[in-house]
């Protein structure tokens, strides 16, 4: 049964009436940004982003989130140990369709090192079943793979679902879809999507998403958003988000009014050099080194690739803080999580020597926070 909560949510957005010229105007944007766009743009945005403050406001003081939440913070701050992540990474296929200069698996693609495979079914339910038991509270979708490359897809979220997984997520590129398996994502109890996008203009856009087409997949965002008004569906909660470098830094101010009408959340993530392959200058600019960084997600994550392979960052792409297998016999998450070698990087984290970890100390979160160009 829905929560009070849930049923204003659902009301506030069958409220949230965006006039279907808005559909125009940002097509108008995709062929030609122009300032000219920009009076009638924020006229129609600024209903948008009213309503949905009052959305996402209210689905963020559910109780169980809230407390998810709380233990998320404590985790990080406190370094409040768990029996069991409080969140998985599950890589449930470790293919894609695109070649995204900024990711890493493009580079481990073009050395040979990248292996591409599906998970079956009967090995994420394993996951899911250990996890349950033992406290998880979240899990996301993919890793560095197109989850919906997956067949089994649908089927995962609602297992994850009936299981009571409080927050299922996952990120797409959104590139692989259509209306009946949007349909099937937002039925399956699909918590959040996040739609990788990154940019506001055809050009940009398709320098960055190598292999994808920008018409395409403005088309494929804005029908998935349109089913869910339809079937008033309050979930999954609709995100879209833009990795901030020097590519496309000049359109972070323009890209919520761009996407927003179409998401309930418009965020941005700065630049990470996450495997330490990518030889471009992408930044915009470094604060000081920060060698003194702890990362929070030793206390609060795992990540399992599509290959079964267990490791400690999600941004692991060369498998150097592999702490053990999931098929292994013996091997189970929760030894992983409570086991030495995970413990011994907790203690060098926390005595402020993670540079003394190879994949650590070639992190971004340790060489400095990216600043956004002024």
């Amino acid at each position: 049964m829905k929560s009070n909560s849930f049923k204003h949510y659902v009301s506030l957005d069958k409220e949230m009436k965006i006039p279907k010229k808005l559909d125009n105007i940002q097509l108008k944007f995709a062929e030609n940004y122009n300032e000219e766009n920009d009076d009638e743009l924020n006229g129609l945005y600024s209903h948008y982003k009213i309503v949905k403050k009052n959305i996402n406001a209210k689905y963020r003081n559910l109780p169980d989130y809230k407390e998810y939440r709380r233990l998320w913070r404590d985790t990080a701050v406190k370094h409040v140990e768990t029996e069991f992540p409080l969140h998985l990474d599950i890589e449930v296929t470790s293919y894609c369709n695109l070649a995204c200069p900024m990711c890493p698996r493009t580079h481990r693609v073009a050395l040979g090192e990248w292996k591409n495979k599906m998970m079956k079914f009967e090995t994420f339910k394993k996951i899911i079943d250990e996890g349950t038991e033992k406290g998880l509270k979240a899990i996301n979708l993919n890793n560095f793979g197109e989850s919906f490359f997956n067949k089994k897809l649908v089927e995962m979220i609602e297992y994850a679902k009936s299981k009571g997984v409080l927050d299922v997520m996952l990120h797409t590129n959104g590139t692989v879809m259509d209306e009946i398996l949007a349909e099937r994502i937002i039925n399956s109890g699909l918590d959040r999507i996040i739609f990788s996008l990154d940019s506001i203009t055809k050009e940009i856009y398709e320098k960055i998403r190598i292999g994808a087409n920008f018409e395409d997949t403005i088309k494929n965002v804005r029908m998935f958003h349109t089913i869910r008004e339809k079937m008033c569906n309050y979930k999954p909660v609709i995100r879209v988000s833009m990795v901030r470098m020097k590519e496309n830094d000049h359109e972070a101010n323009k890209f919520e009014k761009f996407w927003g009408p179409y998401a309930d959340e418009v965020t941005y993530t700065d630049y990470r050099n996450q495997d330490g392959l990518d030889k471009t200058d992408r930044y915009t600019e470094f604060k000081k080194e920060n060698k003194s960084y702890s990362c929070p997600a030793l206390w609060q994550r795992l990540t399992i690739n599509a290959t079964g392979e267990v490791t400690a960052c999600c941004r692991d792409a060369g498998k150097r803080l592999t702490l053990g297998k999931i098929n292994d016999e013996n091997k189970s998450l929760t030894n992983i999580w409570n086991g030495d070698k995970l413990k011994e990087s907790r203690n060098l984290h926390e005595n402020k020597q993670a540079y003394l970890i190879d994949a650590c100390n070639g992190c971004d979160h340790i060489r400095g926070h990216i600043l956004p160009k002024k």
